[in-house]
């Protein structure tokens, strides 16, 4: 008898230790499917996981499984989504945690901040350039940035200015942490011009101010003291206000046309024209202003090239600018020579003088409105300071180029380049904003 209890409890023991073996097999089979996301397949066990009543676990595990895998591609599709949308955006956007580094940068702001590749996870103190945009960053974590804020951005030598607005994302990413967004709109080329207008603005008050004073002082002098005056001071006076009527009457003219060429709607009235009857009979007005024994204006012009398709008007303005520009600046010149020729597909016109030249520092900046290299002269001469930035917009207008420089030996040389056929562009080419920052 205790033979066969023996035997039964051994037989017991054994029926219960290989149950649990399988048991724990089973289980260790579910967790290997949950671990590798998969379902657990009841035929890999020959069903005994039905056997010993675990059926209804194993089918709640793929249960979960299969939800946590449609919620997994749900979850990837919007981040997809969301992250195509952003990448589309023209507008700059930056998402970074709360120890303010970088998650997610989209493909504009890359461009605008030039970030380099792979830059998530460092600090944005470390990428950007900008006090105001730290400042304003500690604001969107608080909760107390403004709607939006201008912000000055230094990257390399050039500094951007920014529209920036920021919001607070809670607990957005993977660990609960929130996430704040910001969104940069790039307003640089805005506030060129608004430096450009209020620079012209100042300008334009100022040469308008000394030829107003001149003439106000004079004609007061005449009223108040017309009888204390001589004839020959009196007619002194006349012939000051008189020039300086004149100066304003050049530099509103001047003002006028610079308006015009940019004006939305200018156009040119292209034809097929003879440079060289045109410029001949421009040279020839400027003729009486040289001092025939020591100065001379020379046309060097290209045998084999006359008719050109271009605006004969406006291209008179360019002539006549630059020719005027190197009698008034170009001192102590001897000659000057007008030269045409062909560069490729391009008409070439040169005025190149003998004189004085150009300093280096100032060779940037000619074509700019009201720049004079020496303006007391500049002035007394009668220039407006607008000649050459008018022959800028006309060679612009042609679709054209223009370039200055010094001659070796003493002199400057203005080049001119047209396309001998108009470029095929719609209301010919519109400067407006474009040319106001270069």
């Amino acid at each position: 008898m205790t033979t066969f209890l023996s035997i039964l409890f051994a037989a017991i023991a054994a029926f219960y230790y290989f149950r649990h073996r399988r048991v724990r097999r089973l289980l260790l089979t579910v967790v290997d499917a949950i671990e590798d996301r998969r379902p657990y397949l009841f035929e890999e066990d020959g069903n005994w996981a039905k056997g010993i009543g675990l059926d209804r676990l194993a089918k709640l595990v793929n249960e979960l499984l299969a939800e946590h895998e449609r919620s997994s591609r749900q979850e990837i599709g919007y981040l997809r989504q969301i992250e195509t949308t952003l990448s589309n955006l023209t507008e700059a956007v930056l998402i970074v945690d709360d120890r303010s580094a970088l998650v997610m940068a989209n493909h504009a702001a890359r461009e605008l901040l030039g970030l380099e590749p792979n830059c998530e996870g460092r600090r944005l103190e470390g990428l950007l350039k900008s006090a105001g945009f730290l400042e304003f960053m500690e604001l969107a974590e608080a909760g107390s940035a403004p709607a939006w804020q201008e912000i000055e951005i230094s990257r390399g030598r050039d500094n951007l200015f920014v529209e920036v607005a920021g919001a607070r994302i809670p607990e957005s990413d993977s660990e609960g942490r929130p996430l704040t967004l910001f969104v940069l709109h790039d307003i640089t080329r805005l506030k060129k011009l608004e430096n450009v207008r209020r620079e012209f603005v100042a300008n334009v008050s100022h040469e308008l101010r000394t030829p107003v004073t001149v003439i106000k002082g004079f004609t007061d002098t005449l009223i108040e003291d017309h009888e204390q005056l001589r004839s020959d001071e009196q007619l002194r006076f006349l012939n000051k206000i008189s020039k300086n009527v004149e100066r304003l009457h050049l530099l509103l003219e001047d003002l006028l046309t610079l308006s015009r060429l940019e004006g939305e709607a200018i156009t040119l009235n292209r034809q097929s024209c003879s440079v060289r009857k045109l410029i001949h009979d421009i040279t020839e007005n400027f003729l009486p202003r040289l001092n025939l024994d020591e100065q001379t204006l020379i046309c060097d012009l290209d045998s084999e090239l006359d008719e050109v398709i271009i605006d004969p008007i406006k291209f008179s303005q360019v002539l006549q600018n630059t020719l005027d520009n190197a009698m008034r600046y170009a001192k102590g010149f001897s000659r000057i020579i007008v030269r045409t020729g062909r560069d490729g597909g391009y008409f070439l016109l040169e005025v190149e003088d003998d004189g004085c030249g150009i300093p280096d520092k100032d060779m940037p900046h000619i074509f700019e409105r009201f720049y004079r290299v020496d303006k007391g002269r500049s002035r007394e001469l009668g220039g407006t300071g607008l000649g050459l930035s008018i022959v800028k917009h006309v060679i612009q207008l042609h679709g054209g180029t223009i370039a200055a420089q010094n001659v070796t030996g003493g002199g400057l040389r203005i080049t001119c380049r047209i396309p001998m056929k108009p470029p095929h562009l719609k209301g010919d080419l519109n400067l407006m904003a474009a040319d106001l920052i270069d």
